[in-house]
């Protein structure tokens, strides 16, 4: 065995020959996925319902998901308790456990989409929890087993917080959305720099309501790379990544250094 991060085992470099990143939403068509090859090349994208990425999903030999949305809501055990990650008030609104989560919190990452209360679950979530129960029974496995399809939970925004040491902005602003272009840009992946977008944003071209937006890609689509990007360099640099959490309550991975090389 090379290594294992969090609840992934890894025996070689290049175990999987697909990286896939989902994005979940609480819309119409809540699930966005990109998915890359051992090159970061674009080989699959697609926006749509639980069964369309399923089928997607199901046609993968080998395989490693990042979703970026919870794949865990279980309340915490009575270890957890104990070892102070969660506080007595936490305690009585029956939380969610999800130590990732309270780490990134306690390190001072601020979330914008908080999971919130066990019994309020937010419908993006549900959504992701049904992903990660359809994914299950088509074989893919979080538990640490070695398998040829595996799947972990990450959080884009925690890896930009901790990749460059900023807290980003909201990720469906235009500001937010040029940030994320940008660390793609940087990344390698063949998308617009940001910059030129910027330089080309001229007072006419604002007044006339020709500034080219379609130069910048929308949220989903970034957080979704993102993702994928984030499952390559588990698997190809795992020194560029940290597991926050605990395995099997609420474990985050995310980039610490967000770079190809």
């Amino acid at each position: 065995m090379r290594i294992r991060i969090g609840s992934i085992k890894l025996n070689a470099m290049a175990d999987f020959s697909t990286y896939i990143g989902i994005d979940v939403q609480a819309v119409q068509k809540p699930y966005f996925y990109t998915a890359l090859n051992g090159n970061l090349e674009t080989i699959a994208c697609g926006h749509g319902r639980l069964g369309d990425v399923l089928a997607y999903l199901a046609g993968q030999s080998t395989a490693l998901v990042a979703i970026n949305a919870p794949v865990s809501a279980q309340i915490p055990e009575d270890s957890l308790y104990q070892e102070g990650l969660f506080s007595p008030e936490q305690i009585k609104q029956t939380v969610v456990a999800r130590t990732g989560d309270s780490e990134l919190t306690a390190r001072g990452f601020q979330f914008f989409q908080p999971v919130g209360n066990v019994k309020k679950l937010p419908l993006w979530v549900e959504r992701s929890l049904e992903l990660t129960a359809g994914m299950k029974q088509l074989g893919y496995d979080n538990t640490g087993e070695r398998n040829k399809r595996s799947f972990f939970e990450t959080q884009s925004d925690a890896g930009y917080w901790l990749a460059t040491g900023t807290m980003p902005y909201e990720s469906r602003s235009l500001e937010g959305r040029l940030q994320r272009q940008l660390l793609l840009y940087e990344f390698g992946f063949p998308l617009k720099d940001p910059m030129v977008f910027l330089e080309e944003f001229t007072r006419y071209r604002l007044r006339t309501s020709q500034v080219p937006m379609e130069q910048i890609l929308p949220a989903h689509e970034l957080r979704a790379i993102f993702s994928a990007a984030t499952a390559w360099l588990v698997d190809m640099r795992p020194d560029a990544v940290e597991c926050v959490g605990q395995p099997g309550q609420g474990e985050i991975i995310i980039p610490k250094e967000f770079s190809k090389k």
